[in-house]
């Protein structure tokens, strides 16, 4: 699924999920949020994820595989 890659990306970038939070203009908790799918993440914000992650939406959707 999309957010264990989006999770492992992040830690393989050394980016934590405050750093993370503060890149998106999200609280700490409304990321974590998204981390632990409690939340749905609008498309604005998974687009600006992949940026930050510097990846693909299509690579992490799995489309590409």
């Amino acid at each position: 699924m999309y957010i264990e890659k989006i999770k492992e990306l992040r830690k393989s970038k050394n980016i934590t999920q405050v750093e993370m939070s503060k890149k998106l203009g999200l609280s700490e908790s409304a990321y974590g949020l998204y981390e632990t799918r409690q939340r749905q993440m609008d498309i604005e914000t998974f687009v600006l994820i992949c940026k930050i992650l510097d990846v693909s939406p299509n690579d992490l959707l799995g489309f590409n595989q």
